[in-house]
């Protein structure tokens, strides 16, 4: 990309408008606008004087002269007696050429005018300087002092000046070949060995302020500079895999830290930053070898393939111009060759075309655009249009780098478009063309469904379907036609309209016939849509109609009712009847029959006089017609009768457990049917039939049952023709079975015909109590009795015992006082409140009596 000389503030804000993301384009600049072989045996340095038309290239160690060209690389002369120039640098106001005699163990200063040697600056015996820069208003280089690196400073404004050593580093084994200034700082790179070590200075006040020193991995460095600002300082490598940036004043990664060059490792070896901060870096190995530019971002600003040859260790340097920049490559025989690129920094662009949904006849379609480039974007740019070579209007370029081209086309046909930008400062220019086909859209008459098909009632629902799933024109329509295929007669319906928005269509009909029908829905077509048809067909079957019928819940006996009923898929034809039949507890299997008439709109009316109460359930029955199918309705209704009395007896209302009951049914008046029956229904048990009977002369039914329960029994009458049900209900209560007996006792006797059991005074009786049915957890108490003054007096009747599981209370007696004394015990199941099966019951009494 160019970039146009502006004023350094003017400079900073073009350069931060270069930030773009990395892309690949498929166009590449030219490696170099011309080149030029140069007169070297060997290459140390280049130096660009831009106001002087020179560009001056040294040698190095071994050699004796500073080759000068003109800025296209013809020979000019050869300054002579520079012993082993190695480091070349330029002075502020470019009259003095400053070169680091390696052989001469001095700094010369050349004038740049007249390119004769105006000074040479002594640095020490074995001193060897390699490279030198100018900074603070004095010469800086680098030299060995005593064997170890070092950087000196000679200050040419002075009286008498004397290079002087400012800074020797012990762990430099040579002097730093590398010197590079900016912003006021000046760093020094050793490279003799894996690592470069690196020591920044702060040189804006003339002396040099130690800042850090450190060594930086990997490999030596070909490319050495410090960025305008002071602040960074980037190294290139050939054995490191990006060019790397740290900062000055501590050698960190700075932001960003890197620069790809390539693949990895990609091997930079030269560097060269512009007055505008471009960043020019060359690489010699990786997948992508060549010159890389870097402007205010890590993602390159623009790629420039190496020709045949290879860039020449710090063999990169920009002009004066703010344009123009100069490289040094070497063939494989060892030739140099001036390589001058005019406007490295001018960036390939790329434009492409595509269309935008289709291209329609009448309807206005787009092509989208996309303009591409490794620079910045030219927001507001106008690209020419043009349509098989005539001009359209222009398109003008987003910030996105995106722009669109509308155009509207009235006939179908194909036609070619064109795109074309001019380019721009920083700009090549591009152009794109894309062929674009303006054809009617294809549409498809979709059928969806038969919501409908009956003969009343056909109706079938589908979409107009276009290519593009547009929109078609407010007021499309499609032509219907209906075919009998069992007459093959065929019958023009109304146009349907279809929805613009959706395309949907509705086709309504009514045959008014049952039989196999195809519906032909035809599009015609428009300026920008094709005709298309589509032919359903659909079986129309005879109606399967719906008989309802509206009777009364309840009605009374012997006198009349109506009952209302409706067909459905009216009309119908006149004269046609149903068939209603009544089914009544008198006519269970031979239902009453007769017919009522039928109305065309399908309107029922059925009259009768029920003689039976109860259920009289009406059934009526259509037979169908030719477009009817039978259909059949019933209902029920309740015909009232009169009410009978049921009562029911027992002949006790407790009794124990295991015993029978008789129970007593009896029936009051009823018409045809003097059946009861007898349910018992047990606590927590089920209802059960006891016993079914006519009752006897006196309207009596007698029954038996055995308790283990708490019982309900139940006398029901089912009613007959004239006479409604009726039930009666008693409750009787049922005790436990307890089961006692006395433990522990020695012997037993006699007192009149009641048996005592003997115990020792020493002993406690023990009295068990077995209830059934089981009642574990539940109460059982205890009661104790003594006989004395010719009764029985309660002596004590214990607070509950909680049953075990296997429904068996047990206690001890203490007698105190009871020798020769007479006792009695018994046991008591108490019913808690949720026992709802069993009754409380006492045991039999216990007899015993207490001896020495």
């Amino acid at each position: 990309m160019r970039l146009k000389q502006v004023s350094p503030t003017a400079a900073i804000s073009v350069v931060a408008g270069l930030t773009t993301a990395t892309v690949g384009l498929t166009g590449t600049a030219a490696w170099a606008d011309s080149a030029a072989a140069l007169p070297l045996s060997h290459y140390a340095h280049l130096l660009v004087d831009t106001a002087h038309q020179h560009l001056f290239f040294s040698q190095g160690a071994g050699s004796t002269g500073i080759v000068v060209t003109d800025l296209a690389g013809n020979p000019v002369t050869t300054l002579t007696g520079e012993q082993g120039a190695t480091g070349l640098a330029l002075s502020p106001d470019g009259g003095t050429l400053y070169a680091a005699l390696a052989d001469g163990d001095a700094v010369a200063a050349i004038d740049t005018a007249t390119l004769t040697e105006s000074a040479r600056y002594a640095t020490g015996t074995g001193s060897g300087p390699v490279s030198v820069a100018v900074a603070g208003g004095k010469v800086w280089y680098g030299a060995t002092v005593d064997g170890h690196g070092a950087v000196g400073s000679v200050d040419p404004s002075a009286a008498a000046p004397v290079a002087t050593p400012q800074a020797v580093f012990s762990n430099w084994p040579s002097a730093p070949r590398q010197l590079a200034t900016g912003g006021g700082v000046l760093a020094a790179g050793e490279t003799s060995q894996y690592d470069t070590d690196v020591a920044t200075f702060d040189v804006s006040s003339g002396t040099a302020t130690a800042m850090t020193e450190i060594a930086v991995p990997p490999g030596t460095a070909t490319g050495f500079r410090v960025t305008g600002d002071g602040r960074k300082v980037l190294i290139a490598a050939t054995g490191d895999v990006a060019l790397e940036a740290y900062r000055t004043a501590d050698m960190r990664a700075a932001s960003p830290s890197v620069y790809y060059t390539g693949g990895t490792p990609s091997g930079p070896n030269s560097l060269a930053i512009d007055t505008d901060g471009t960043i020019a870096v060359g690489s010699t190995t990786g997948s992508a070898p060549g010159l890389y530019l870097y402007a205010g971002s890590p993602s390159r600003e623009n790629y420039i393939p190496f020709p045949s040859g290879t860039l020449a260790p710090d063999g990169l340097e920009w002009g004066g111009d703010g344009t123009t920049l100069y490289g040094v490559t070497q063939d494989s025989t060892g030739a140099y060759t001036l390589n001058v690129l005019a406007s490295p920094k001018l960036t390939d662009t790329q434009l492409a075309l595509s269309l935008s949904g289709y291209a329609v006849p009448t309807r206005e379609f787009t092509l989208n655009g996309t303009f591409t480039t490794n620079g910045f974007v030219p927001a507001g740019a106008q690209l020419q249009v043009t349509r098989d070579g005539v001009r359209l209007p222009d398109a003008t370029l987003g910030a996105d780098g995106t722009f669109a081209v509308k155009d509207t086309r009235g006939d179908e046909g194909t036609n070619t478009y064109q795109v074309s930008y001019t380019g721009d400062a920083t700009h090549r220019p591009a152009t794109t063309s894309l062929k674009v086909g303006v054809t009617r859209l294809t549409t498809d008459v979709e059928f969806q469904a038969f919501s409908s098909a009956t003969p009343h009632s056909v109706v079938l629902t589908g979409t107009l379907g276009s290519r593009d799933f547009g929109t078609f024109p407010q007021g499309t329509t499609l032509q219907v036609t209906r075919t009998n295929e069992d007459t093959q007669e065929s019958v023009p319906l109304p146009s349907v309209p279809v929805d613009p928005a959706t395309g949907a269509y509705t086709v309504t009909d009514a045959p008014d016939a049952a039989g196999w029908f195809t519906y032909r829905v035809a599009f015609a077509g428009d300026a920008a849509h094709q005709p298309s048809v589509n032919e359903p067909s659909a079986i129309v079957k005879p109606y399967t109609p719906t008989l309802t019928l509206k009777a009364p819940a309840t009605a009374t006996r012997a006198a009349a009712l109506s009952l209302g009923g409706t067909l459905g898929d009216a009309p119908y034809t006149a004269g046609e009847t149903v068939t209603v039949s009544r089914a009544d507890a008198a006519h269970t299997t031979t239902p009453v029959t007769w017919t009522a008439p039928v109305g065309t709109d399908g309107k029922i009316t059925v009259k009768d006089t029920p003689s039976v109460g109860g259920a009289n359930t009406y059934t009526v029955s259509y037979p169908g017609d030719a477009a009817h199918q039978a259909a059949t309705g019933s209902a029920t209704v309740q015909v009232s009768r009169a009410a009978t009395a049921v009562s029911v007896t027992s002949n006790d209302s407790t009794y124990s457990y295991g015993a029978t009951a008789t129970v007593t049914a009896h029936l009051g008046t009823t018409y045809n049917s003097r059946t009861v029956s007898i349910y018992a229904t047990p606590a927590g048990g089920k209802k059960t039939l006891v016993k079914t009977a006519a009752v006897d002369s006196k309207g009596n039914l007698r029954a038996t049952y055995k308790l283990t329960h708490n019982t309900t029994f139940t006398a029901s009458f089912a009613g007959d023709y004239r006479h409604a049900p009726a039930t009666a209900t008693r409750a009787v209560h049922d005790r436990v079975n307890i089961a006692e007996k006395l433990g522990s006792y020695y012997t037993s006797t006699k007192y009149g015909p009641v048996t005592y059991r003997v115990y020792h005074h020493t002993v406690k009786p023990q009295v068990v109590g077995t209830v059934t049915p089981d009642k574990s957890g539940q109460c059982m108490r205890f009661q104790a009795q003594e006989y004395y003054n010719k009764a029985w007096h309660t002596l004590t009747t214990s607070s509950c015992f909680s049953m075990t599981p296997d429904s068996v209370g047990v206690t001890h007696l203490s007698l105190t006082n009871a020798v020769n004394q007479k006792f009695r015990v018994r046991t008591e199941y108490v019913a808690s409140a949720k026992d709802t099966t069993n009754v409380s019951t006492w045991g039999g009494w216990l007899y015993l009596t207490v001896r020495n």
